[in-house]
């Protein structure tokens, strides 16, 4: 047995018009939906697609904008305090000034300092020198502990580069314990006014 084909022909005529209607509804219908799908759906994402990148950008955007921020903030706190360290800089002029308050220094500890040796560096332009004070320092334990105590804490950017111990020979004829110290310190100097 073999089936019928079916057209519309074969269908009687009456319900050809009955569906005839509907047919050309629902290809309007089918019409209707691709051309809104071509005209309304697909430029509306490539308008999200655009909204989206442009967003991304902005937001790229917004994260440089706010690193710079940070950064300038860092810069200008670090700006803010190396003038601090600039201002308590001792001036090239006052090195000697500096030599003779760590003999005076010394002197009121009961710490002897029978001479000093200087360096320093030469200063490029604008920028802070180094500078270097090398003695030795003789007298009793507790004597030498006190001056280097507040030899650290005196001198603002004074720092203790080097710092050797050894048994004064002196000590042990005189019977008194003393110990000797080789120091040497370093601080940086800001140029003087007129040569800046």
């Amino acid at each position: 047995m073999q089936p019928l084909p079916l057209s519309h022909f074969d269908l009687p005529r009456q319900a050809w018009m009955v569906l005839r209607p509907l047919g050309m509804a629902t290809a309007l219908i089918v019409a209707a939906a691709a051309a809104s799908y071509w005209y309304l759906l697909v430029p509306a994402e490539e308008r999200l697609h655009m909204t989206q990148m442009a967003y991304q950008a902005e937001r790229n955007q917004h994260a440089k904008l706010r690193w710079e921020r940070k950064h300038q903030e860092e810069v200008l706190q670090l700006q803010r305090e190396l003038e601090e360290v600039w201002t308590v800089l001792p001036e090239q002029k006052e090195f000697a000034s500096m030599a003779v308050a760590i003999s005076n220094l010394a002197g009121s500890e009961r710490v002897s300092i029978p001479g000093m040796t200087y360096s320093h560096d030469k200063a490029e332009q604008g920028l802070p020198a180094k500078a270097s004070l090398t003695f030795t320092a003789t007298g009793r334990y507790k004597a030498i502990y006190r001056f280097i105590h507040r030899l650290e804490r005196t001198e603002p950017y004074l720092v203790i580069e080097q710092l050797d111990a050894a048994q004064a020979s002196s000590s042990r004829e005189k019977g008194t314990p003393s110990v000797r110290f080789n120091i040497r310190v370093t601080t940086f100097l800001k140029p003087d006014p007129l040569q800046a």
